[in-house]
């Protein structure tokens, strides 16, 4: 078939977690289709990247996205009265729907594997493509934690109400589309719950096995590690969060344990609290070299929706984990046995120290914590159910 991958960003190189999921299922998806990319850049340097996805890309179009200051302003009080949500408003441009038409229609475009609501807000122009939504995050459920965890009254106010924008456009965007994806079972409910008739597969996140391979690299004793996108403020929020609230329970019985912040762009409140112990690196060039290092990799997410790759990147390392149940979800984890899940200060406190002072429970951890990865999580098994949802979709168009 010819696959047209719809983006909002340049997938390359991979430093979030949404590029990773569409850079993979865009590489696996080459290897049975023509596959072509539409995508908007963020950057006009990121054309510098191209030569990175042209053996898996038949064509790539971009357009550069311009949102200066006054623009988004405007987006948001606009979509406090009028149906669009924000995160829409931010994305539309008249251009990428001429675009979206001339791609399918010049070449013939089989499938439109579209990610993210916002660019699936373009499914109105599909022409004769068959259209796949692939959620990544259920817009409203991040909103809604997002808005439990943000202390501005002001900026909470804004976030609850899209909520109820974002409930209506996925529904409309899962009525327009042949096929819709998740990432976990939970997810899936969810969907069907706001828009039962939707045609919604689960698809999860995974890891690429062979990079994320574990090292003999020596470990740091009594060393933590979080490490993630920390321009996005759920992750942002983690990492205070643990800062904060977790690390002082930890050092009372593990005066000497160390914490390393790893990511690219923290905001000025992560960097600041870089001190005696705790290190925030911004981005680094190989982000193994840090998850190698780790004693125990926390997760303490708040917010957020979808299941996490940072999780399957240190399990495929053989790194044991410690995740707050919004970081576990969606993910076949076993207390105790594959990873840590807690809900509370002092039980991931708790959890983090047991596992410091017990190499044993650390390496068998991390043991079963790969294996579940290579059972479950490898992408090359994973697209095998999205290649069935493409042909299910084309099938519908037919």
């Amino acid at each position: 078939m010819k696959i047209l991958t719809l983006i909002s960003k340049f997938p390359w190189p991979l430093t979030d977690g949404a590029v990773i999921r569409d850079f993979n299922l865009l590489r696996e998806a080459a290897k049975r289709h023509d596959v072509s990319l539409l995508c908007f850049l963020f950057n006009p340097q990121d054309r510098d990247h191209f030569s990175a996805l042209q053996p898996y890309c038949k064509r790539i179009v971009a357009l550069d996205l311009v949102r200066p200051a006054w623009r988004t302003w405007t987006n948001a009080a606009a979509s406090l009265v009028t149906p669009a949500p924000f995160i829409t408003r931010e994305y539309w441009r008249a251009e990428m729907a001429r675009a979206l038409e001339q791609f399918v229609d010049s070449e013939k475009i089989d499938v439109i594997h579209s990610h993210f609501l916002h660019m699936s807000q373009y499914v109105g122009h599909k022409r004769d493509a068959a259209f796949v939504h692939d959620a990544h995050n259920l817009e409203h459920v991040l909103w809604q934690r997002m808005a439990r965890t943000t202390e501005n009254p002001l900026k909470r106010a804004f976030i609850r109400s899209q909520v109820g924008k974002l409930v209506a456009l996925q529904q409309v965007v899962a009525r327009a589309s042949e096929k819709c994806v998740v990432l976990s079972e939970d997810d899936r409910t969810e969907y069907l719950r706001i828009c039962p008739e939707a045609d919604v597969l689960t698809v999860p996140n995974g890891a690429d096995i062979e990079y994320w391979a574990p090292r003999e690299t020596a470990v740091e004793p009594a060393s933590i590690l979080y490490f993630g996108n920390l321009s996005w403020p759920p992750q942002a929020d983690a990492a205070i969060y643990f800062h904060d609230r977790i690390l002082p329970l930890i050092r009372e019985r593990v005066p000497q344990v160390t914490f390393v912040v790893a990511g690219q762009n923290p905001p000025d409140a992560v960097r600041a609290l870089a001190g005696p112990g705790v290190t925030v690196t911004g981005l680094v060039p190989d982000m193994r070299n840090y998850v190698a290092k780790a004693s125990v990799v926390v997760m303490p997410l708040r917010a957020g929706a979808g299941t996490k790759h940072r999780v399957f990147q240190a399990m495929c390392m053989k790194k044991p984990v410690v995740c707050s149940p919004v970081a576990a979800e969606g993910i076949a984890l076993t207390r105790g046995d594959t990873a840590m899940i807690a809900d509370t200060p002092e039980a991931f406190a708790s959890d983090a120290v047991a596992l410091l002072e017990d190499e044993s429970l650390r390496r068998r951890m991390g043991e079963r914590g790969r294996q579940l990865v290579l059972d479950r999580y490898d992408w090359r098994a994973i697209y095998e159910s999205l290649d069935g949802a493409f042909e299910a979709a084309h099938r519908l168009r037919k």
